[in-house]
């Protein structure tokens, strides 16, 4: 190898070297653009959420966009947990009113997904006579909106011979039947739909392969279906969650007592009055939300999965 040869390659070195480094710049200065926008756009859409927790703190009313409190206080935390104003009774508090929500916000949730993953595994993996039928009238009732259901199933539960079940009940789970009782028979046509449209996505390989075994359909559904669809349950799970968590409306037409009021009624008679402050108010608020928000972020990396592409080979 002559000199001219050495030379070349060196000035070909040098040459690639200042690209390489411009272009190792440009990529930093875009990944810090893309992480400003990102920060900018996250702040823009949780400033409420930061606007109510700085003036928790505040001791005036908030009368700016301003999250930073003008005179500090913790008289609003110090007092969330107690409700003073609401209920006639002693005892009452935001615990109370968080275990009548969770008394029949988490029976809604287990039943509906289980009686919801049953249905469509039956619907989905069966043929019988009417599956078309019954498939028809899933999709009919989910493009329906639940407001219409409202009135025949209020006339159901006040008649003589349901009323008795629930009404003038003083424990939440009984005085809320009305509202998880249904969920024990898949009526949640969203639910099951979303359910199956994943079971059809699962190869009869499986099924074939666990019949061969000797399973029966039980144990397919529970020992091999039920693991694939784990991210689908949670998903489902946690969106009925926080609908029943969040409802009011119904809460509202079966509620006959104070001691059975849930979160969703307490929190709107706890306004700013001469025993209630702002800092109480928004401070008791973000207790509400944050029940919702844990377990979303608990159940989150599950959301929306899939391990369907793991379970066969080839």
């Amino acid at each position: 190898m002559n000199a001219n040869t050495i030379n070349n390659q060196n000035q070909s070195i040098n040459k690639t070297k200042p690209k390489e480094k411009s272009d190792l710049y440009t990529s930093k200065i875009r990944l810090v653009i893309r992480y400003t926008i990102l920060i900018l756009v996250s702040f823009v859409m949780l400033y409420p959420l930061v606007w109510m927790i700085g003036n928790s703190f505040n001791l005036e009313m908030p009368s700016s966009f301003s999250f930073i409190p003008k005179k500090w206080t913790f008289e609003g935390w110090q007092n969330a947990l107690k409700a003073p104003g609401w209920g006639s009774e002693e005892g009452y508090s935001m615990f109370r009113a968080l275990w009548n929500t969770l008394s029949y916000t988490i029976p809604n949730t287990i039943f509906t997904t289980i009686t919801c993953l049953i249905t469509a595994y039956v619907v989905s993996r069966f043929n019988f006579k009417g599956k078309k039928l019954v498939f028809t009238v899933i999709i009919a009732t989910l493009l329906m909106p639940n407001t219409i259901f409202r009135i025949p199933l209020y006339a159901f539960w006040t008649s003589k011979t349901m009323s008795g079940l629930w009404e003038g009940s003083n424990f939440a789970i009984r005085a809320y039947i009305p509202l998880w009782s249904g969920a024990m028979f898949a009526i949640d046509s969203f639910s099951t739909f979303m359910f199956i449209q994943f079971f059809r996505t699962i190869p009869r390989d499986l099924d074939e392969a666990a019949y061969i075994d000797g399973a029966n359909r039980m144990q397919i559904l529970w020992h091999i279906f039920a693991p694939i669809l784990k991210p689908t349950i949670i998903t489902v799970a946690l969106l009925k969650f926080i609908s029943s968590f969040n409802d009011y409306q119904g809460p509202l037409i079966y509620n006959s007592s104070v001691k059975t009021q849930p979160l969703s009624l307490v929190l709107p008679q706890l306004g700013v009055d001469s025993i209630n402050t702002y800092s109480m108010v928004y401070s008791r608020a973000i207790i509400a939300a944050l029940i919702p928000v844990i377990v979303f972020f608990v159940a989150q990396k599950y959301f929306m999965g899939s391990d369907t592409d793991s379970a066969i080979k080839g």
